[in-house]
């Protein structure tokens, strides 16, 4: 694809520069108090003098580079901005981890090859207290560290059995937590990497008696899991046993309670104040909203278009009141207005969607999936 010089330029003038003073500089409190992703990106952006100024309504979406990849990668399965949204991270169903420049699209270092017969990378995430320090699991059950300011890396954990569907930082960047298809969720400490908690799901080797006994845990699969933004304590989950469920890391049990709704597929939940955005795999009412504080209260529907229904592997919250949503039904991301149901536009892929990231408020994003090449985006 050819990149019209106004196009790039426009796109380059909302991708951040990297600012090292910025992250020097910061408060620590800031993190503790916010989404540690956005708050870096507000902070970088109050800290560049020449930034033009940001709209406060988004009015159109662009597709600014197709990105190809090589055959045997097999597809994109996970992909990951750093915090002030130069570099994004590409992580591949055969295994393989490359790092792009955002502006260019090159790719600047292979941090893990793919291989033949290798497991996808399901989950990318920046460290949020050593920006330049990238985590990375796998569905053979790995966990990885990579350091890109150095190239070094280290195979750091590995959970036997399992497949690492999800993986998040909490705000403070103290702990960590995992899950996927063995149904426990696991709490590290992000310093030593020592295994903290473990909260077993209701296995399949139990009896399963009902909705009770779906408050002990994880019952099915694990695709999705975020920290609460103004808590470091409180994580959400989501899978295949249609349920949000609210964890506390305090507890002994963990679990604190449950919302019935949601059939989660990929990483497809984000949460926002008191509203939790989730995304399912499903024809109808597919991209819904929650009220993490009330259970009880009906979700609000965001209107997906499609013609034979959304199946939706991944969504994300962005600034203006507008989501991102993507997966199989229509093979495309879509840009909606939450307030409004006003739709903004879309990226067409030619197969399906399964991983998507946004940055700098949702005006930089990248769509990958089973294609043989992600695209780089912008919403202006």
């Amino acid at each position: 694809m050819r990149m019209r010089a106004g196009d790039k330029s426009n796109f380059e003038s909302v991708v951040c520069k990297r600012s090292t003073d910025v992250y020097h500089n910061m408060s620590v409190s800031l993190l503790k108090n916010r989404m540690a992703r956005r708050v870096l990106e507000q902070a970088l952006r109050a800290g560049r003098a020449d930034e033009d100024k940001l709209p406060d309504t988004f009015t159109k979406v662009e597709v600014v580079k197709e990105v190809r990849v090589d055959d045997y990668a097999k597809g994109v399965f996970s992909l990951q901005f750093n915090f002030d949204s130069t570099l994004l991270a590409v992580g591949f169903n055969a295994g393989g981890i490359k790092i792009h420049d955002t502006k260019t699209g090159e790719e600047t270092s292979v941090l893990r090859p793919c291989r033949h017969g290798g497991f996808p990378i399901m989950c990318l995430r920046f460290h949020p207290k050593v920006p330049h320090i990238l985590f990375a699991c796998d569905a053979e059950g790995h966990i990885y560290q990579y350091n890109l300011q150095d190239g070094t890396s280290s195979h750091v954990i590995t959970e036997a059995g399992n497949e690492i569907n999800a993986m998040d930082f909490s705000v403070d960047g103290y702990n960590f937590a995992t899950a996927g298809r063995d149904l426990s969720v696991r709490i590290y400490d992000t310093k030593t990497l020592r295994l903290d908690k473990t909260f077993e799901g209701y296995g399949s080797g139990s009896f399963f008696k009902g909705s009770q006994d779906m408050e002990c845990g994880n019952t099915m699969r694990v695709y999705a899991l975020k920290f609460i933004p103004e808590n470091e304590f409180t994580f959400i989950t989501a899978g295949w046993d249609n349920h949000l469920k609210i964890w506390d890391t305090r507890r002994n049990d963990g679990m604190v309670r449950q919302i019935p709704g949601p059939h989660v597929c990929g990483d497809s939940i984000d949460i926002k104040g008191k509203t939790v955005l989730a995304g399912s795999w499903r024809a109808n009412h597919a991209l819904e909203e929650y009220n993490y504080f009330n259970e009880k209260q009906k979700p609000k529907e965001i209107p997906f278009p499609n013609k034979n229904g959304a199946f939706l592997y991944c969504a994300q919250y962005c600034e203006n009141n507008v989501v991102l949503a993507g997966g199989s039904g229509t093979n495309s991301v879509e840009a909606i207005e939450t307030s409004t149901g006003r739709h903004i536009g879309g990226v067409k892929m030619s197969r399906t969607v399964q991983a998507l990231d946004c940055a700098n408020g949702g005006r930089v994003f990248a769509v990958g999936g089973a294609d043989d090449m992600f695209k780089l985006c912008s919403m202006k």
